[in-house]
């Protein structure tokens, strides 16, 4: 039987995105670094609903409204012009906070799920 810390490309996937909200508060950082921010976690995010409708979690509905509000809050920080640091400073410091509670939170549940599945 596999443990919950056997789902590597979820948690790989999760280090990758902690540390571009880390990127985001270097002094020279800029919109490409947003750029990947988005487009990371939109890739992060398909492949988990991919995973969640394929194997029919009862808990999908849920997770993507989550994903969603992400989305939502990723495109209303990035907005159309450069940020300055302290607008990196809050994007970081907010989006890092949502992704610990998500990743600690909703997607444990998905782990298991996972983990569970004969599907795998």
């Amino acid at each position: 039987m596999r443990k919950t810390s056997d789902i590597i490309w979820q948690d790989a996937q999760h280090q990758v995105l902690f540390e571009i909200l880390d990127l985001i508060r270097e002094p020279d950082a800029g919109s490409s670094v947003m750029l990947r921010l988005r487009d990371y976690t939109e890739n992060h995010f398909a492949l988990e609903e991919l995973y969640m409708e394929h194997l029919e979690y009862p808990g999908r509905d849920e997770h993507v409204r989550a994903h969603d509000r992400f989305r939502t809050e990723v495109q209303k920080l990035l907005g159309n012009r450069e940020p300055d640091a302290l607008d990196r400073e809050i994007i970081s410091t907010f989006l890092t906070e949502w992704l610990k509670r998500h990743v600690f939170g909703i997607d444990k549940k998905l782990e298991a799920f996972l983990v569970a599945s004969e599907l795998k």
